[in-house]
């Protein structure tokens, strides 16, 4: 592998798949943090009507539903952000 060059591991295609279906009308993004680890950055305007916990429960359930113990633990971080979290241009 050349330097610079990240592999996506399967479980962030599945996670980043089952987002997008389960929150339609999401952009999901992802971030490669280290090794194995990556962060999700999802953009919904569903989230404008909910509290953080609600966002974050929403988010992790799906994670937890969709990939296995082992690949959820290589997620640092989901980030949850509806259209008013974004700067206005």
């Amino acid at each position: 592998m050349a330097d610079g060059t990240v592999t996506v591991p399967p479980f962030v295609t599945l996670l980043t798949a089952a987002l997008t279906q389960q929150l339609p009308g999401a952009e999901v993004n992802t971030e490669h943090v280290r090794a194995d680890r990556f962060r999700f950055i999802v953009v919904w305007d569903q989230f404008d009507a909910m509290d953080h916990p609600e966002r974050q429960d929403l988010v992790w359930d799906i994670a937890g539903r969709e990939l296995a113990p082992q690949d959820l633990r290589n997620v640092s971080m989901i980030l949850t952000l509806g259209d008013e979290d974004l700067p206005q241009s």
